[in-house]
C-alpha cells in the first residue's frame, strides 16, 4: 500500500493527542448503548435511599464530577444539573440564556460581550460574577498539577480546554508562558468580554457547555474537597460529598438565575449494568433509565412512545431519539484507492446503513443520510448515503474497464484542490483498502458489516483493530485509506460539528488526508456571517460540495431508548443524550 500525507504550508496537519484518542473512544462509547452490561461499578442493588419526592435517574458509571475532571457522559450529567454556563440549551435544542442575561457579538465575529445579574450566587452564597467565568476557564486550560514533582514528565490537560482553543491567549496558557488568558477580560462584576484569534459566530453555543460554568474561589483554594463537593450555580446542588461508587445526593437549589427546578431533588445512580437498571427500573427503585436491547419490546408494551423522541410526559413515557454525533469512516483522499473520487462514491453507495443499525447496532443508531444528524439542523441529504450495492458495483467496473483501456477516468486528481505532479497515482487497479479501528465496543462487528458491503462492491479489505495510542499515530500519519471514527460533538452547534467534520484548518481529529480549498473558502465566509440565515445557507453549499467530493463516510448517528416510571410528569432528552433536570418533574 502507498500513503501520501496532507500538508499544511510549512508542515504536517496536527492533531492534537488526546482529542483524536477521546474521539476514538467515542466508537466504544456509541457502541455503549447497545451493550448488555456486565461491567463494573455503580449500585448494584437498587437505588439509594432519597425522599419520595426526588426523582431518580440511572446515568451510569461515574468517574469524576469536576469539570475539570470529567471526561464521560455520566460526569457530564452531573456538570449539567450543578453548573449553569454563559449560556444553555433548552429542551427543544434552542440556544437561550444561562448565567446570562445577553451576549452581544461584534461585526467581525471575534469579540463576544456577556452581561451577568448581579444578583447571582454560588449554592454556598458566594456572588457569581465575571471573574468567577474567568477562573473557571483558566483553571480549565492549565495543566493539572502533579503531585510527582517531576519536570519531564509530559504535562496532564483536563479535556474540556480545548473548548477555549479559539480565545486570544489559550496557547500561551496552555504552554505555561502566562498566567491568564489575555482574550478574558472582566470590566466590571457584571460584564465578561471574550476575545477570539479568529472569527466564530457560534461561539456562544460552545459556551453553553456544563463544564464552562463558572467556579467559587474554593475550586482554587481546595481543589481536592472541590472534586467531591463541586460548588456551582445551577438548579441544583450535592447535598454531601460524594462517595466514589455511590450515586450523587442533588437537593434543588432556589437561588438559581434561571429559577428553582421542578424536581425537590434528584439521585443520580451510576449503576453500570444497563439491564440490571432496568431491573431496578422494573421493580420501582429507579425513575429514568436506557432501555437495554433485550427489553425494547417491553418497554414498548408498558410506555407509549413520545411523538418528538426526546419530550417524555405522563401519556407518552418511553423516548427514543438520535443525538448530534455520527459513526463514520474517515478516509486517505490522497493516495490509494480512495484518492479517486469514483471509488470514494462507490465505497458509500455499497454500505447499507438501515442493517448496520438493525442487526449491528441494535437501534442504538439510526441511519446516516448526511454528516449532520436531523436533532442538530435539517440539511440535505447526501444522495451517496444512499443503498446502491447495483450502483457501486457499475463504478467500480467502469473504473477497472477505464484501466484496462488505458483511459483513466475523468475527474481523478489530488485530494489538495488540484492535481500535483508530486502526488502519485495509484494503480488504477488496485482496490487493496486497509481499513483501521480502535479496539472494544462494537468496532469489530460494525467494522464486519462494512467490510462484507465494500467487497460486494469489488474492494479487497484488510482490517486492523489497535489500540488506542497505536490508531492515533496511523491516523496522524495517514497509514491507512480508511478508518472507522466516532465524532460526539462537544455541543450541537451545526457550526461546530461542520467545522471539526470538514474544515482543514479548524478540525482538531475529523479530518485526516484531505484538502478542498474551495470548501475551506466558503467555510470561512460562513465563519464571517453573523446572519444566521446567511450562515446556514453557506454551510449548506458547503455540505453539498462534500457530499459530491465524499472525503469521508457516514454510517450512523448514535440513538438513545429512555423510559420514565409513572411518577414522573415531565421530563426531557437532549441532543446529547443527557435528561434535561431542569425540566423534569414528578407528578
Amino acid at each position: 500500500m502507498r500513503y501520501a500525507t496532507a500538508r499544511k504550508p510549512g508542515g504536517l496537519l496536527m492533531i492534537d493527542r488526546r482529542t483524536l484518542c477521546g474521539a476514538a473512544m467515542g466508537i466504544a462509547a456509541m457502541s455503549a448503548l447497545s451493550a448488555c452490561g456486565g461491567q463494573e461499578g455503580g449500585s448494584q442493588g437498587g437505588a439509594e435511599t432519597v425522599p419520595a419526592s426526588w426523582l431518580k435517574c440511572r446515568v451510569g458509571k461515574l468517574s469524576e464530577i469536576d469539570p475539570l475532571l470529567v471526561e464521560d457522559r455520566a460526569g457530564l450529567q452531573v456538570l449539567s444539573a450543578v453548573f449553569l454556563p454563559l449560556m444553555r440549551f433548552d429542551a427543544n435544542g434552542g440556544l437561550v440564556p444561562g448565567a446570562a442575561l445577553s451576549c452581544a457579538v461584534s461585526d467581525d465575529a471575534c469579540t463576544f460581550t456577556f452581561k451577568l445579574p448581579e444578583h447571582a450566587v454560588f449554592h454556598n452564597g458566594e456572588r457569581v460574577t465575571a471573574s468567577s467565568f474567568k477562573i473557571a476557564w483558566e483553571r480549565l486550560v492549565r495543566a493539572i498539577s502533579s503531585d510527582e514533582g517531576t519536570s519531564d514528565a509530559e504535562p496532564e490537560f483536563g479535556r474540556w480546554g480545548s473548548l477555549l482553543r479559539l480565545v486570544d491567549g489559550y496557547e500561551a496558557l496552555r504552554a505555561g508562558r502566562a498566567s491568564e488568558m489575555v482574550g478574558l477580560r472582566c470590566p466590571d462584576d457584571a460584564t465578561f468580554v471574550v476575545t477570539l484569534t479568529q472569527p466564530c459566530p457560534y461561539f456562544d453555543h460552545v459556551t453553553a457547555h456544563p463544564a464552562l460554568g463558572p467556579v467559587p474561589a474554593a475550586a482554587l483554594a481546595d481543589p481536592e474537597a472541590f472534586a467531591l463537593k463541586p460548588v456551582g450555580n445551577g438548579p441544583f446542588a450535592l447535598k454531601y460529598p460524594w462517595e466514589r461508587g455511590r450515586g450523587v445526593m442533588l437537593a434543588s437549589f432556589a437561588d438559581c438565575v434561571i429559577g428553582a427546578p421542578l424536581a425537590a431533588g434528584a439521585l443520580f445512580d451510576p449503576m453500570a449494568d444497563t439491564v440490571a437498571a432496568y431491573k431496578q427500573f422494573r421493580a420501582g427503585n429507579i425513575d429514568i433509565t436506557d432501555v437495554p436491547v433485550d427489553q425494547l419490546s417491553d418497554a414498548e408494551d408498558i410506555a407509549s412512545p413520545a411523538p418528538d423522541g426526546h419530550s417524555m410526559t405522563v401519556d407518552a413515557r418511553l423516548a427514543h431519539g438520535v443525538e448530534g454525533g455520527l459513526l463514520y469512516l474517515s478516509l486517505n483522499c490522497v493516495s490509494g484507492a480512495f484518492s479517486r473520487p469514483e471509488m470514494r462514491r462507490a465505497a458509500c453507495l455499497s454500505v447499507d446503513r438501515e442493517a448496520l443499525c438493525r442487526k449491528v447496532l441494535k437501534f442504538s443508531g439510526e441511519p446516516a443520510l448526511g454528516p449532520i444528524s436531523p436533532r442538530v439542523a435539517e440539511m440535505q441529504p447526501w444522495d451517496a448515503c444512499t443503498y446502491d450495492p447495483e450502483g457501486s458495483l457499475q463504478l467500480v467496473e467502469a473504473a477497472k474497464l477505464a484501466a484496462l483501456q488505458n483511459d483513466p477516468v475523468e475527474g481523478e486528481g489530488s485530494a489538495e484542490g488540484g492535481a500535483e505532479a508530486d502526488v502519485p497515482l495509484p494503480d488504477p487497479l488496485d482496490l487493496d483498502i486497509d481499513l483501521i479501528y480502535r479496539k472494544g465496543g462494537t468496532g469489530a462487528r460494525v467494522v464486519a458489516h462494512v467490510v462484507r458491503d465494500l467487497e460486494a462492491a469489488g474492494f479487497s479489505v484488510k482490517t486492523e483493530a489497535l489500540d488506542a495510542d497505536d490508531f492515533v499515530k496511523r491516523y496522524r500519519t495517514a497509514e491507512f485509506d480508511c478508518a472507522l471514527r466516532a465524532l460526539e460533538p462537544s455541543v450541537p452547534a451545526l457550526e461546530a460539528i461542520v467545522d471539526e467534520l470538514l474544515a482543514y484548518d479548524r478540525s482538531s481529529a475529523g479530518i485526516s488526508v484531505y484538502r478542498d480549498e474551495q470548501l475551506d473558502h466558503v467555510l470561512a465566509e460562513a465563519r464571517q456571517a453573523t446572519d444566521v440565515a446567511t450562515r446556514r445557507a453557506l454551510i449548506q453549499d458547503a455540505l453539498s460540495m462534500a457530499g459530491e467530493s465524499l472525503p469521508l463516510i457516514p454510517l450512523a448517528h448514535p440513538a438513545y431508548t429512555k423510559i420514565a416510571s409513572d411518577r414522573v410528569a415531565a421530563s426531557a432528552v437532549d441532543a446529547s443524550g443527557k435528561i434535561d433536570l431542569f425540566a423534569s418533574d414528578l407528578v
